[in-house]
């Protein structure tokens, strides 16, 4: 028996009953704990309204529902996609994100032998062989999106307490060495000075036919790209109110993107819409100041593009007055590549050779940093993505330590 501060006698409750306590805010509070589960806390008005609350939740602790563990992994996979799908209609997640993170788990998770698993009896092989059993059809990239969609929905049962904080289970999860993969990954395609000028040449060039000023209607585009390092979705995302003053001369403000989405409307047959989001990563929020190339071209695509059907706004169009889609600038491009008899480049190849023209220019690593926020990307990603050495450098180097 314990005394209270009154001096009248209260019983204690047992190990494993839960505690309760008038809190400072002049209610009540219930607490929970219990070995393998996270603590769980409740708040009300009365100690009545309280205890009912903690009540409930060791009947649930007693029918083991109050841990995911012990749900198939395939349910609690369709509650995690649910729940991201609030949070688009939020606009706290991308809905291309979600269409991506969707695809993953319908194409190569919703029938594996893992999903039908709860939680309690999933092991780490089961996770991996969900990601070799694909292997030898995927890319390194591709199996990766399989590893953090598991990750992710892992990480989100355990921040909302529905799995144990020690359910560590990735972290016995390996993926397969790229080396021993079937299809290999892409390698970044580098394009050197002189295709560069080639591009930039055969893009600007006048078109014979009177009712079109130039041979590809989107060449000042790629013009534009050369010289601002912009992400597809960031280009056609493009606006009239995105031109800035940016120390005494132009640049444009990158604020948003514009994504192609699955519709989900089922009023509409369409299967997927255009939708004008903020970028992803807050790096992307920037102000890229111009060129004069740059600044040329984005006067030329001003004069060019009418108006804009989706939104009056962008300046980018097709004939018919609405949002080109990345391939209609990809195309562009490979027509160009043809032309000029150089190999094929694809649309990111403009940001890479962007990028690797800012670092050849810097001189300190601040001037690194800032290279790296005019392409909207963390100082890490610059220098793993866009910096390569010289070979002959590297011989220069050596011959240089000879006395």
């Amino acid at each position: 028996m314990a005394k209270t501060t009154k001096g009248t006698q209260q019983r204690r409750r047992s190990k494993g009953d839960g505690s309760i306590f008038p809190n400072k805010r002049g209610g009540w509070t219930a607490r929970y704990r219990r070995k393998g589960l996270p603590d769980k806390e409740f708040n009300a008005t009365t100690k009545g309204e309280v205890k009912k609350m903690l009540d409930d939740w060791k009947v649930k602790v007693v029918v083991q529902d109050a841990i995911t563990s012990n749900i198939k992994v395939a349910d609690y996979a369709e509650k995690y996609l649910y729940r991201k799908s609030l949070s688009v209609e939020a606009g706290k997640y991308k809905q291309s994100s979600f269409d991506r993170i969707e695809r993953t788990y319908n194409s190569h998770l919703r029938d594996t032998d893992a999903v039908k698993k709860t939680f309690s009896n999933l092991s780490a092989d089961d996770i991996a062989a969900t990601i070799n059993a694909k292997k030898d059809t995927l890319s390194y990239s591709s199996l990766k999106k399989i590893f953090l969609f598991w990750s992710a929905m892992i990480n989100n049962a355990i921040e909302l307490g529905e799995l144990p904080k020690s359910y560590n289970i990735m972290n016995r999860v390996e993926m397969p060495d790229e080396s021993v993969l079937t299809v290999e990954t892409k390698e970044i395609q580098i394009m050197p000075p002189e295709h560069q000028q080639l591009v930039k040449e055969i893009a600007m060039e006048y078109s014979p036919n009177k009712n079109e000023r130039f041979m590809y209607r989107y060449g000042p585009a790629i013009v534009f790209l050369l010289n601002t390092g912009l992400r597809g979705g960031e280009m056609i995302g493009l606006g009239r109110s995105s031109i800035v003053t940016y120390m005494g001369r132009k640049g444009v403000k990158i604020t948003r993107t514009l994504s192609r989405v699955v519709n989900r409307d089922d009023k509409d047959a369409a299967k997927t819409k255009l939708v004008l989001t903020a970028p992803k990563y807050p790096n992307s929020l920037r102000t890229v100041p111009l060129n004069r190339e740059a600044e040329f071209a984005l006067s030329c695509m001003l004069d060019l593009y009418g108006k804009n059907h989706f939104n009056n706004d962008l300046i980018l169009t097709t004939q018919n007055g609405h949002p080109p889609m990345l391939q209609n600038l990809g195309n562009t491009l490979k027509k160009i590549c043809k032309r000029a008899e150089i190999p094929e480049y694809n649309l990111h190849s403009l940001r890479h050779a962007f990028a690797t023209n800012l670092i050849r220019n810097t001189k300190n690593m601040g001037e690194v940093k800032e290279a790296a926020e005019i392409l909207g990307d963390n100082y890490e990603v610059l220098l793993r993505t866009y910096f390569h050495t010289d070979s002959e450098k590297k011989v220069n180097l050596v011959d240089a330590l000879v006395l």
